[in-house]
């Protein structure tokens, strides 16, 4: 079977996001940490057009396993590559199993998902790039929010929800998803040209973040995220 005669269009989007999981770590072992942070959300924004693809257009027999190995890169080992080269060598003997953790419950959770037979409306767990965007916004809030401590206390609890059978919502609507892409483009570019105003909107979508780690607790009805 001749891999490049199998590939569709959602599965570029799939390596695009590949990609910038890898460029993010090059970043990051360069010492360009915001960068790095920002490629992670990018990488989410492509995460999330090869998923709108894989519903409009024909998908590859490989398409599956392509999401999960390029969101265990962007989403699971490239978030851990930058906190250690940020905070690794200060603290190094408490982050490192705490890094270690999340990335393997962040395959434990793609290979379940994976496994899955049945479509449901629902993830079964946190999914690993929420637990992506949760770290990165938080690294992308104001200096003097960030402590390593609290940042170790997010890495077990993602490390924990990723594992568990909570339901989370999985956002198919495009009226919800027309707005969550404006606010990524929003905090991209705010970042990059003026850095205060990237800190308010990294702590609005942090806080978002913690109301969809609550999701389960609230039990959102689904009409408001399903088609």
């Amino acid at each position: 079977m001749n891999v490049f005669r199998i590939i569709r269009i959602p599965d570029l989007a799939t390596l695009t996001n590949a990609i910038l999981g890898v460029s993010a770590m090059f970043m990051a072992v360069m010492g360009y940490f915001q960068v790095a942070i920002l490629l992670i959300l990018v990488a989410c924004i492509a995460d999330g057009l090869d998923g709108f693809l894989a519903i409009h257009l024909e998908n590859s027999p490989i398409g599956k396993y392509l999401d999960s190995l390029a969101d265990a890169i962007s989403f699971g080992v490239a978030p851990i590559v930058i906190i250690f080269t940020m905070y690794g060598l200060e603290y190094t003997y408490m982050i490192i199993p705490i890094l270690l953790f999340y990335v393997i419950c962040g395959i434990l959770r793609l290979a379940r998902f994976d496994n899955k037979e049945s479509e449901i409306l629902d993830f079964e767990g946190v999914p690993i790039t929420a637990s992506a965007v949760m770290l990165s916004t938080y690294l992308l809030m104001n200096p003097k929010y960030i402590h390593p401590y609290v940042l170790m206390f997010i890495l077990l609890l993602l490390s924990i929800l990723m594992i568990t059978t909570y339901p989370y919502p999985k956002f198919r609507n495009i009226k919800v998803l027309v707005p969550i892409f404006i606010l990524f483009v929003s905090l991209i570019v705010t970042t990059i040209l003026f850095q205060e105003l990237g800190y308010i909107l990294a702590t609005i979508l942090f806080i978002l973040m913690v109301l969809y780690l609550e999701s389960p607790i609230m039990k959102i009805p689904r009409q408001y995220y399903r088609d």
